[in-house]
């Protein structure tokens, strides 16, 4: 995946711990899942142990299709753990070198 996708999709997920409409929060839904699932695709090829699960929970919890029901502030603290988590592994699934 291209490094400005993995970081635009890591300042999504912060700016979904803001109060906005609920419009961008299915906006959020759909990019991140469709950003989470391709990461686990790319980190299974890879061969990345742990981190394909990972995004693999992080897709299902933000499918935009069977909805999971969280408080707002447990959804806060999911955006930006996401956020962190997609920062600190983007070596891991974006393309170019592999240093």
């Amino acid at each position: 995946m291209p490094k400005p996708i993995v970081y635009l999709l890591a300042l999504l997920l912060g700016v979904g711990a803001l109060p906005l409409p609920y419009g961008y929060y299915i906006f959020l839904r759909l990019v991140a899942f469709l950003g989470f699932g391709i990461s686990a695709y790319v980190a299974y090829t890879r061969k990345h142990g742990v981190l394909p699960w990972a995004y693999g929970v992080l897709a299902v919890i933000f499918n935009p299709f069977v909805k999971v029901f969280f408080p707002k502030s447990v959804w806060a603290a999911i955006d930006l753990a996401a956020a962190l988590l997609i920062l600190v592994t983007a070596k891991h699934i974006t393309t170019g070198s592999s240093r």
